[in-house]
């Protein structure tokens, strides 16, 4: 049996709050109340968050902490404000929660990578991490994005982190893309395929640091591509203008059994001569015929 004095030390030197249920000593209450002790409740978002962490848990809803702690939602709203102000826990939305860990208080931030899936799970949406985004994490770039790149299926806003944030793109049919899982300490995250993520790049060149850009990760990502896999990706894409410009690109790159695979995917359609950047200004240049291209600007290496 524990005595109020034990209680009242170990209170001050452990990280978390100690009640007792049934006289026993617990380290944290975290549980739900047996049914002869209902003093399992912490008493502040502090022992909840490291409560958390000790379980290897970085993110947690309001709904989940107010379930946990015997306080109202003005004392939460104080007390997360004030953990925000230490740097300690950061919001992500409305209603959900980010724990951050002392060794990552000068970041004021987890890499968004460890942020990502349980964010979206939580929003209830699909995902997955897309552009130079992916890229890096193949190691294809040696540049790090100022943003990390989402890719989802209808529109949401930018997330701010304090060095940069997480930037959304919406694709319609996201669903056919190829992904694969990768590993972070916060659980397994979507990412596109090598190949998805050659494709992805060249539909959204434009906030992929541009056509000069894409080649230059295609040069460097194609080569470690699986031309099945390629093909596969392929067959799903809609886009018939945007199979001519990775064509192109890919035939520019050097890297030809890629730029077959695309040729026999496009003698299956219709296509017509199309500019190698409709966003430019220029709308006049060399007609590529193979492609069926009109390179209105220069690509470089």
């Amino acid at each position: 049996m524990l005595n109020n004095h034990t209680t009242q030390v170990l209170s001050r030197t452990l990280p978390i709050s100690v009640d007792t249920c049934c006289g026993k000593l617990l380290k944290f209450s975290f549980a739900k109340p047996c049914e002869k002790c209902k003093n399992l409740k912490m008493k502040t978002l502090s022992a909840f968050t490291q409560a958390l962490l000790s379980r290897g848990k970085y993110f947690f809803s309001k709904k989940e902490a107010l379930a946990a702690l015997n306080i109202s939602e003005n004392q939460f709203v104080f007390q997360a404000y004030r953990l925000s102000k230490k740097k300690q826990i950061r919001r992500l939305t409305r209603d959900f929660f980010m724990i951050i860990p002392a060794e990552y208080y000068a970041l004021g931030s987890l890499p968004p990578h460890w942020v990502i899936d349980a964010l979206m799970q939580h929003l209830g949406r699909d995902y997955y991490i897309a552009l130079l985004s992916a890229a890096s994490l193949y190691g294809a770039t040696n540049q790090q994005p100022m943003v990390f790149q989402v890719i989802v299926d209808k529109p949401m806003r930018r997330i701010m982190l304090p060095r940069g944030g997480i930037e959304f793109h919406k694709k319609i049919d996201s669903e056919n893309s190829a992904v694969s899982l990768i590993p972070a300490p916060t659980g397994y995250q979507k990412i596109s395929t090598k190949e998805q993520t050659i494709i992805d790049l060249v539909r959204y060149y434009e906030v992929s640091g541009g056509m000069s850009n894409v080649a230059l990760i295609i040069k460097e990502l194609g080569p470690e591509c699986s031309a099945k896999l390629f093909k596969e990706a392929l067959k799903k894409e809609k886009n018939t203008a945007l199979l001519q410009r990775l064509g192109y690109l890919l035939d520019f790159t050097g890297q030809t059994q890629l730029a077959r695979a695309v040729k026999e995917e496009l003698a299956k359609r219709r296509y017509y001569f199309v500019l190698l950047r409709p966003d430019y200004y220029k709308k006049a240049g060399e007609r590529l015929l193979g492609w069926k291209l009109i390179l209105n600007d220069y690509v470089e290496l």
